[in-house]
């Protein structure tokens, strides 16, 4: 569900680009500020993990998991620009997204889990390559909290950071292919409350830092319902107001826009 998140700010910046000319302040990409240096030493990554899938609702239950569907609005405030999405994902790691922006049209994409498209009404379809395909299949994975060691073979328990009024654990994580990622891990809970990343795009790379709130149970395992984007270019807050799991999946979706 987290990589919603990223496949959303990545596919509005291209649509953004090409429908409407920014004449925005950039939003602020802030850094996490270290917290107070904490008597104990760091937690090893695996504890770190192993706490994140219990927080969830534990192994079993996200493996019971095989497809999601969800429905949700997101709002660029500072671009008086606002609208609904519609994702469906389906295990091991296909998934499909479909935002509609009034006035401009509705914004595909999708990854079949080997190749990945994006499509709006004015630049058409455009086959994903390159870091951004590479992107596309960490993102899709279904299962990604289970398969972080797989998705990121090093990764590195970094240190103690505030992440607003919250205390986390920072673990650089890098991808076989690509640059690293920054996730933070609250301290209290184990759950994921901001990942920092970095994506290719037709304007070229784009800085995300994404914060992850307001999660509960959805048969079994905790979803965040709300999710805030900030990039350079804009700040994006998406919100669910349906999620399915196990439901049938039309093998359609996942073909190309």
């Amino acid at each position: 569900m987290k990589k919603i998140a990223l496949i959303m700010c990545v596919t509005l910046m291209a649509a953004i680009a090409v429908s409407a000319q920014d004449n925005t302040k950039p939003a602020a990409v802030k850094p996490a500020t270290p917290a107070t240096p904490a008597a104990s030493a760091l937690p090893s990554l695996d504890e770190i993990l192993e706490k994140n899938i219990k927080a969830l609702g534990g192994k079993e239950a996200i493996e019971k998991l095989t497809s999601r569907s969800a429905k949700g609005t997101f709002d660029i405030e500072a671009m008086g620009m606002s609208g609904n999405f519609e994702s469906i994902a389906k295990a091991p790691n296909k998934n499909a997204m479909s935002i509609n922006i009034p006035g401009f049209g509705v914004v595909n994409n999708v990854f079949d889990g080997e190749k990945g498209w994006a499509a709006d009404p004015m630049s058409g379809v455009r086959e994903l390559a390159g870091a951004e395909l590479d992107a596309a299949k960490r993102d899709g994975d279904f299962q990604s909290e289970l398969n972080f060691k797989k998705n990121f073979p090093k990764a590195v328990v970094k240190s103690r950071e505030k992440v607003g009024s919250a205390e986390a654990y920072l673990v650089e994580a890098t991808p076989a292919s690509g640059g690293p990622e920054k996730f933070y891990f609250d301290v209290q809970t184990g759950l994921l409350i901001r990942r920092d990343a970095e994506r290719d795009s037709p304007q070229g790379k784009m800085e995300i830092e994404i914060y992850f709130d307001d999660y509960k149970a959805v048969d079994g395992v905790k979803i965040p319902h709300t999710m805030k984007q900030v990039t350079p270019a804009f700040s994006l807050s998406m919100k669910f107001s349906e999620i399915k799991h196990n439901v049938e999946v039309d093998e359609k979706k996942f073909a190309k826009p």
